[in-house]
């Protein structure tokens, strides 16, 4: 169906009269009309070219028009295209079964042209307006995947210089390094920069390979209390201003991707950090709980308000905070982190801190 050419609508009735009467009355309307007897030839007319519109009578010898719309619902080539039937029959249940077949409408009889006319106008109105959002939305997904596509290729070049760049960077602190205690928090700072950098490069590869479902998941068991410590051993370094503390009975061990989880815990650490005032202090807790393997991240930051607390795990999600009303983009680290928990059969959230700030948090299957 393109604007160049009219509607196209297909007639069946087993009855010539009626088939001319439809015929006429479309045909003065400019609807490209095709008219068959049976509802065999129906079948074969839409399989060589599906019109935008099919009026079907259902009393017919060879084939109902129920079977008909059956199995016209259930090809792929014409499951999309609105039927309407004819029918003398006046019983409430013909009607529903025509609905319960896949019909949109019906049209008793006899005719009256005008009925006619404004039912066919709107249905194919309606089929015009379903193929045109389809023909959008399919443009929209090429744009999409353009747009990932150059994005990823962007992000893998990026790897190898942010390693190269770490590298050399530690190479700085090395014992032979005659710096100056200012020069040294300076150079902290920027190797700090370059590993949030690697980690923000190695989310947004893996976020494409979750939401396509091609990131491979290595279960074991593994002791979420330790990886917490791993965590907050090569994050404190890098931050000696916030003290990290765990709270945790022992033990709690899942069966899960451990390196997976240590990533999504390390994200979820960062960014406390980035919002925790310096001389305060984050809280890592780890507990069973009700059959699952909870873990927090308490920060002492602003919190993050009601209205956001979804939309901060979206990929490329925004936010205002009411303490500062500016935009603060929240880029790929969460949509990473919500993607690797339910890819383990777990759920991720947040919630405000009982006196400040915010507790990230998620669960998996203990």
């Amino acid at each position: 169906m393109t604007r160049e050419s009219p509607p196209s609508v297909l007639v069946v009735d087993d009855t010539i009269e009626n088939l001319r009467l439809l015929s006429d009355i479309l045909d003065h309307q400019g609807y490209d009309v095709r008219a068959v007897t049976s509802g065999s030839q129906a079948l074969r007319a839409v399989e060589h070219d599906p019109p935008d519109l099919i009026l079907l009578d259902i009393t017919m010898p060879d084939m109902d028009g129920y079977e008909v719309c059956r199995r016209l619902k259930a090809t792929d080539g014409a499951k999309d295209v609105p039927v309407i039937f004819l029918t003398a029959l006046s019983d409430t249940a013909d009607k529903v079964q025509a609905f319960d077949v896949g019909g949109v409408d019906y049209v008793t009889k006899p005719f009256r042209g005008e009925e006619i006319l404004a039912r066919v106008k709107t249905h194919v109105a309606l089929r015009q307006s379903q193929v045109a959002l389809g023909a959008s939305y399919a443009r929209l997904r090429e744009l999409e995947q353009l747009r990932d596509d150059l994005v990823q290729m962007i992000v893998h070049d990026m790897r190898s210089p942010l390693a190269a760049m770490s590298i050399h960077l530690r190479l700085l602190t090395g014992p032979a390094a005659a710096l100056s205690d200012k020069s040294q928090e300076d150079l902290h700072a920027a190797i700090r920069s370059a590993e949030t950098l690697s980690r923000m490069t190695n989310d947004l590869l893996d976020v494409s390979r979750l939401e396509e479902g091609r990131m491979p998941i290595d279960r074991a068991v593994w002791n979420l209390t330790e990886i917490a410590n791993d965590v907050r051993a090569a994050l404190g370094v890098m931050d000696r201003d916030r003290r990290i503390d765990i709270d945790s009975a022992g033990p709690v061990e899942v069966n899960c991707d451990g390196a997976l989880v240590r990533r999504v815990l390390e994200n979820l650490v960062s960014n406390g950090i980035r919002h925790t005032p310096a001389g305060c202090y984050l809280r890592i807790s780890i507990a069973n709980r009700d059959g699952r393997a909870r873990v927090a991240v308490h920060d002492s930051g602003v919190g993050v308000p009601a209205q956001a607390r979804e939309k901060i795990f979206e990929k490329f999600g925004t936010l205002v905070t009411s303490h500062e009303g500016t935009y603060h983009s929240t880029g790929v680290g969460l949509a990473f982190c919500k993607l690797a928990i339910e890819a383990q059969g777990g759920v991720i959230g947040v919630d405000p801190g009982v006196q400040v700030g915010s507790v990230f948090w998620f669960e998996l299957p203990a």
